[in-house]
């Protein structure tokens, strides 16, 4: 009678199911799975159906003998409902389930030329858009990459989306609102021709740049940056380093009020990229310079520089920004897409941190226009737009600590960025990590370490239910396992301690881990205390009752 009833609530569940995708025909018409009951398997019985099912189905193979599990085919003009409904009222099969079509597991965006974009193969990018493809942290805030170049096409159709706005300030009223000494900067600011009209530069260098860090992915536009929904802040018209010290102070205060309102004013910008620069200069020579990324760093932005285009050991030659001596900073070399060092790019075991693929990269040109580009300057922004992305993977505690403590967030998104790197033998001896950008692997590490304190298990397990029939017991375990060395698993006790069950349970990527337990029939009627035990930390325990 258990049984029957057990096949029902399948049976109705499956239904609704089927009533719901039926329309959709992502699964094999005329195709079924059939797992057996526990106990026909036991008893070494195979499939088969009563008499007047046996014209009707097909039992092609069995799959799977040891669980008694089984593809069967019927006419696929019937319906898919009617054929479940039969087969479930067979009393030696237990589930009935379609043989569904599967999909790959990628985030891949709609944007016509991103097949060209090679480059995203190489830092493996649609991983890790199956993660998060940027935009909002968890606080709901909006992420911002200030983008210190020169000609930037704003109204092209691949930023749009993406335009970071001063909300404080009132676009064209020819007044300062917002009180920052600039008159009307309501999408960032040109400091040589002193407006907001980022088109006076006569380059397109600025729009080739920020279109590989945040070109609108997924908009069935161009191309895709790192991060699809980034803000860009364009801050243009930067031909001297006053200039360039300018566009830093600007970006630094801007995130500053930010942490200070608690979002009321500023932007919530978390890194900076530039592709220019001062070859053969020493830090020395540049001080107000270097001394900006600690500025920059301590209110929550971490900065990213391309190094030279010039087959230079920056080390001996010198380069600025490059040399520049701050933790807040990440200086990236130019690598192909065989992660080999680009031979026109600069390099230097102790100023040169890693490679980024920018050898031929596909990215924007203005008037809505596509080109494909070499060099530092457009591999540096997918540094930029990684570390943007990272500020929107599922990480509480990097959402929470981010204004509390910036600068400290700062530092651990650089080090998510440097340990997720790809190791490459070009680049070991002539660059501190010897590695090429990673997103994916840089998400990893960041889930590697993200909440510290989360494998304290009080906060995080849960078992239930605690009373279950011994005919239908299934145990549902959520838990947390980030960060740990082995995999977890659940042990379950007698009343006298001895062990009679143990099941070694997956960790999943970021967040609560969950994961089901299948025990009927497996135990008796009694009291037992089940065990969530993660490798080098202390079990937590429940009890619960079989009847």
């Amino acid at each position: 009678m258990q049984v029957a009833y057990k096949i029902s609530i399948v049976v109705f569940i499956l239904m609704l199911s089927f009533q719901t995708w039926a329309q959709h025909m992502d699964y094999i018409p005329g195709e079924l799975i059939i797992q057996m009951q526990p106990d026909a398997i036991d008893k070494g019985e195979k499939l088969s159906l009563s008499s007047e099912r046996k014209g009707d189905y097909t039992i092609v193979k069995n799959i799977f003998p040891e669980l008694g599990i089984y593809l069967v085919r019927y006419d696929q003009t019937r319906s898919l409902n009617s054929a479940v409904s039969e087969l479930a009222q067979e009393e030696n099969i237990l589930y009935v389930q379609r043989n569904q079509k599967v999909d790959l597991r990628e985030t891949r965006p709609n944007d016509p030329f991103f097949l060209d974009q090679s480059h995203h193969l190489v830092i493996d990018s649609e991983l890790a858009w199956d993660i998060t493809t940027g935009g909002l942290d968890g606080e709901g805030r909006e992420i911002v990459i200030a983008v210190l170049d020169s000609g930037f096409d704003v109204d092209h159709d691949d930023f749009e989306g993406n335009v970071w706005t001063n909300n404080d300030e009132i676009p064209d009223d020819g007044i300062d609102n917002d009180n920052n000494g600039l008159v009307d900067d309501y999408v960032g600011w040109n400091f040589f021709d002193r407006s907001d009209n980022h088109k006076a530069a006569p380059t397109r260098h600025g729009t080739n740049v920020a279109g590989m860090a945040a070109a609108k992915g997924n908009n069935g536009e161009g191309v895709t940056g790192v991060a699809w929904d980034a803000k860009i802040m364009f801050l243009s018209g930067l031909e001297t380093s006053a200039e360039i010290i300018e566009a830093m102070a600007y970006a630094s205060d801007m995130r500053k009020r930010y942490n200070e309102t608690n979002g009321a004013e500023g932007a919530f910008v978390v890194v900076s990229s530039i592709s220019l620069g001062i070859r053969n200069a020493v830090p020395e020579e540049f001080p107000v310079w270097c001394e900006m990324y600690n500025t920059l760093g301590e209110n929550g932005v971490l900065n990213i520089c391309a190094v030279d285009n010039l087959n230079s050991d920056v080390d001996i030659n010198g380069d600025i920004p490059t040399r520049c001596e701050s933790d807040y900073l990440i200086t990236v070399t130019n690598t192909d897409i065989n992660n080999q060092k680009d031979e026109g790019a600069a390099f230097g075991s102790v100023s040169v941190d890693m490679g980024a693929p920018g050898t031929g990269n596909f990215t924007m040109e203005p008037n809505n226009n596509y080109n494909s580009i070499s060099g530092t300057s457009v591999a540096a922004p997918l540094v930029a737009g990684a570390v943007a992305l990272l500020y929107t993977a599922p990480c509480e505690s990097i959402s929470q600590r981010s204004l509390s403590d910036p600068a400290s967030t700062a530092l651990t998104m650089k080090s998510m960025i440097l340990n997720g790197a790809k190791p490459s033998a070009s680049l070991e001896g002539i660059t501190s990590q010897g590695a090429v950008l990673n997103v994916f692997g840089s998400l990893q590490a960041l889930d590697r370490n993200c909440d510290p304190g989360t494998n304290d298990l009080d906060n995080t397990i849960s078992i239930t239910p605690n009373i279950i029939s011994k005919e239908n017991a299934n145990l549902f375990v959520e838990y947390r396992a980030q960060d740990i060395d082995g995999a977890p698993s659940v042990q379950i006790f007698d009343a006298k301690g001895a062990l009679i069950y143990e099941q070694v349970v997956s960790e999943t990527f970021f967040g609560t881990n969950s994961a089901t337990i299948s025990i009927s029939n497996q135990l008796s009627a009694g009291i037992y205390f089940v065990s969530m035990i993660l490798p080098n930390k202390e079990a937590i325990t429940e009890k619960i009752v079989v009847y």
